[in-house]
Formats: C-alpha cells, sequence, structure tokens
C-alpha cells in the first residue's frame, strides 16, 4: 500500500476523501500536479457547499422587486463542475483509455 500524503490544511470533507483516494490510487512526482490536485479538491468544497445553499434557499430567490431570479449559487455549480473535470483531464485522471476529446497540447 501506498503511503498517503497528508492533505493541505482547509480542505473540507469532500475535498480531503478526495484527496486521500487519488493519493491513493496515483503517483505523483512534480509540484504542480499536486497544487492542481488541490484545486480539485478545493473545487469540490465549493460545489458542495454552493448546492447546501441551493437546497437551503432554493433555485430561484425573489429579488426586491418581487421577481423570481436563479440563485446566484447556480452559478457556482456550473463553474465548480467545469472547472473540476478540467483539471481531472490535466491530471490523467479521467477513464483510462478514453478517445481524446481535443487536440493533444502544444507545449
Amino acid at each position: 500500500m501506498k503511503k498517503l500524503k497528508k492533505a493541505p490544511s482547509g480542505l473540507g470533507v469532500k475535498g480531503k476523501s478526495f484527496w486521500h483516494r487519488v493519493t491513493s490510487d496515483f503517483e505523483f512526482s512534480e509540484a504542480h500536479d499536486l497544487e492542481r490536485l488541490r484545486l480539485a479538491c478545493q473545487t469540490l468544497d465549493d460545489l458542495e457547499e454552493a448546492e447546501r445553499s441551493i437546497r437551503a434557499e432554493g433555485r430561484y430567490l425573489k429579488n426586491r422587486f418581487g421577481e423570481l431570479r436563479e440563485n446566484p449559487a447556480l452559478k457556482t455549480v456550473r463553474d465548480s463542475r467545469v472547472v473540476f473535470c478540467r483539471i481531472i483531464r490535466e491530471l490523467g485522471l479521467d477513464i483510462e483509455g478514453a478517445p481524446e476529446s481535443r487536440p493533444p497540447r502544444q507545449y
């Protein structure tokens, strides 16, 4: 069994859980990969917080004129999902053997 790298401070429950699962299954030798993983974990925590807010307040809120408007947390949810998927793809943690969905990197 691989030695687990300690999760960075400041991560929430979901972030720490994801950190431990990934570091137990994958080996990271580059510091920038660990930083990307930390960002992915923080994104999961942000996503969880936004989803909790939506559950508590609802998908739509009334503004000062009594009109229904989309909860601002929905934008955070959408953005966090996209960012998380991109980080996972950059780290190469997505499904093995999947066809390339974009051109190879130029750098």
